[in-house]
């Protein structure tokens, strides 16, 4: 049995369950049932020979056990003693209770019941819910090896899954790899979709969406009702993705009701007032978000574009300055940095920051018409018209006649120069972008 497990004799059932679900996947019972018949007996029998080792080691140290005791007691080898003994043997307390009794036949019903119930007691406590390690504890359950039980496993978890749907992300990530939901959806997704509306969306339809709420701040809840305020949470985010306003409001409000200080929830209160342009309020939901949460850059970064929206510009600069600190590569932030540098009346800084959205995206066309036309930052693009005024005042008094007269035509040509070095640089720009990513395309 150990050769056809392919491993050394041992007593570690882990290893012998390791070792079995790896050889199963070369004795599939669908692809080679003889195969697969082997590898079951031997996997039967190296788990009936390590259960035995182990009932045998325990007997062994209670018995050793029970004659220190003896010894301690004052009793030795004397006739009376072996008399007292042999009544002792008689009874064998440690034999009748760990020999290896024949095993309680339990139904597939039995079964598939306890573990049912085992993935109820983890859902209820929340605690154990959020915990990956207690689902990982639960797909290790025997039940899971078993080949004959997978199918009915399946449709029960679904099932449950369907009605209990709130968990984690790295939850439902793990519960996928071992269901295999989304591989099962494409044969009928129409079909899939229907019948459990609630595993489709987070498991094959769209897991990063509807998983992207947190449940750790629920162990700051209290005596309430999570799986209400889980409803009402998720519900607001849908709604709000498909811009249901008059849905999300009620949404937000029951959750608010419940569990006011949930981050998550006063996210998704923010977008909702930012979506009805009540900036105040959403920057109070934000306020407060931060406060819960202030080791958050998202947050910092979040409300600049709320400050912007509300045009507190020095505000969005000091909120989005933070957030590059800590992410200086964000392509967006650098973008918003530089518009509120060139509203504030800042060229320098607008292009120096242009310069450091262009060094991570070269092909970026914001940047480079800002640049182009932007012109230097520190004398921009009317230098030339006011070099030209200085000249023409600077002029002797008898050649004025003279400079009239020509001071049209200087002023066309400066304006002609004017238009062809900025409006054609631009152009260049954006056209030679365009034909470099055509060549790309082609060469491809």
């Amino acid at each position: 049995m150990w050769n056809i497990l392919d491993i050394e004799p041992t007593n570690e059932l882990s290893v012998i369950k390791k070792a079995y679900a790896r050889k199963l996947k070369q004795h599939h019972p669908e692809d080679d049932p003889e195969g697969y018949q082997r590898l079951r007996e031997a996997y039967d029998q190296a788990v009936r020979a390590a259960k035995r080792k182990l009932t045998l080691d325990s007997s062994h140290d209670l018995t050793e056990e029970a004659a220190v005791k003896r010894a301690e007691s004052g009793q030795s080898d004397t006739g009376q003693d072996e008399q007292e003994g042999d009544a002792n043997l008689v009874v064998a307390p440690s034999r009748m209770l760990f020999a290896d009794p024949a095993p309680m036949i339990r139904t597939a019903e039995q079964r598939l019941s306890e573990f049912m119930e085992k993935v109820t007691v983890v859902y209820r406590d929340v605690a154990q819910r959020i915990n990956i390690d207690s689902w990982l504890k639960l797909l290790n359950d025997d039940i899971m090896w078993d080949v004959k039980l997978q199918r009915e496993v399946y449709k029960r978890m679904t099932v449950f899954l369907e009605r209990h749907p709130y968990l984690p992300r790295d939850v439902w990530q793990l519960l996928e790899s071992s269901f295999c939901w989304k591989e099962r959806a494409q044969d009928d997704r129409e079909s899939f979709s229907r019948q459990f509306p609630n595993v489709f969306l987070h498991a094959v339809a769209e897991p990063y969406y509807a998983t992207s709420l947190r449940f750790t701040f629920l162990a700051n809840a209290g005596d309430i009702d999570c799986e209400a305020f889980l409803a009402y949470r998720l519900g607001a985010l849908l709604a709000l993705k498909h811009h249901h306003m008059e849905q999300a409001e009620e949404m937000l409000n029951r959750a608010y009701e419940l569990f006011p200080d949930d981050p998550d929830l006063l996210r998704l209160q923010a977008e909702y007032f930012l979506r009805l342009g009540t900036l105040s309020r959403a920057l109070a939901a934000i306020d407060r978000w931060i406060a819960l949460t202030p080791d958050d850059p998202e947050l910092y970064w979040y409300r600049a574009r709320i400050y912007v929206k509300s045009n507190r510009l020095t505000e969005a600069i000091q909120d989005v300055t933070y957030f590059l600190s800590l992410n200086p590569g964000h392509p967006g932030a650098l973008s918003l940095a530089a518009k509120c540098y060139t509203k504030l009346g800042d060229p320098a800084s607008a292009h120096d920051t242009y310069l450091r959205l262009l060094e991570l995206q070269p092909d970026d066309i914001e940047a480079l018409v800002c640049l182009a036309e932007g012109g230097h930052p520190e004398t921009g693009p009317t230098s030339l018209t006011a070099s030209s005024a200085a000249s023409v005042d600077q002029l002797p008094a008898q050649d004025t006649e003279r400079t009239g007269s020509r001071l049209p035509e200087e002023h066309a040509r400066a304006n002609k120069s004017a238009f062809f070095s900025i409006k054609n640089l631009t152009l260049i720009l954006v056209l030679g972008w365009f034909f470099l990513n055509l060549i790309r395309m082609l060469f491809r």
